[in-house]
C-alpha cells in the first residue's frame, strides 16, 4: 500500500502534471507540424505529376512532329516552299499582279473573260505544251 499511494502522490502532484502537460502541447504541436508538411509535399506531388503528364504530352507531340519532319514528303515540301525548287519537267507558274496594283483588292474576273473553271485548267495546261 505504501507503494501505491507514493505512486499515487506522483502522479497527483503538480509539477508532474504541469511536465506531461508540456510534453503533450509540444507532441500535439509536432504532430500538427508533420501533418501540414506531408500535406503540402501531397499538394506539391500532385502539382509535379500533373506538369510531368503535360510534358509527356507535349513531348510526344514534339516527337511525332520531328519524326513527320523526317519524311521525304516533308523535305520535299520545304525544298519547294522555302527554296523554291522544283522536279525535273515541272513547269512553275508566277502571278504576277498588273501595274499601278499597289495593295489594291483586285476581283478574280480582272484578268479574264468569264470562261467555265474546267475550260480555264484546259487552256492553262494543253496551251503551254502547244507553246514548246
Amino acid at each position: 500500500m505504501a507503494k501505491e499511494s507514493f505512486l499515487k502522490k506522483i502522479f497527483s502532484s503538480k509539477p508532474l502534471s504541469y511536465l506531461l502537460f508540456l510534453l503533450l502541447f509540444f507532441v500535439i504541436v509536432s504532430l500538427g507540424r508533420e501533418i501540414n508538411r506531408q500535406a503540402s509535399f501531397r499538394k506539391e506531388l500532385g502539382r509535379l505529376q500533373k506538369e510531368t503528364s503535360s510534358l509527356e504530352s507535349e513531348n510526344e507531340k514534339l516527337f511525332n512532329e520531328l519524326e513527320k519532319i523526317k519524311t521525304d514528303y516533308f523535305k520535299e515540301q520545304a525544298a519547294r516552299t522555302k527554296l523554291g525548287l522544283q522536279q525535273p519537267g515541272e513547269k512553275i507558274i508566277v502571278i504576277v499582279p498588273p501595274e499601278g496594283w499597289e495593295g489594291k483588292e483586285i476581283k478574280a474576273n480582272y484578268f479574264y473573260e468569264k470562261i467555265s473553271n474546267f475550260k480555264s485548267w484546259w487552256q492553262n495546261f494543253f496551251s503551254l505544251k502547244e507553246k514548246e
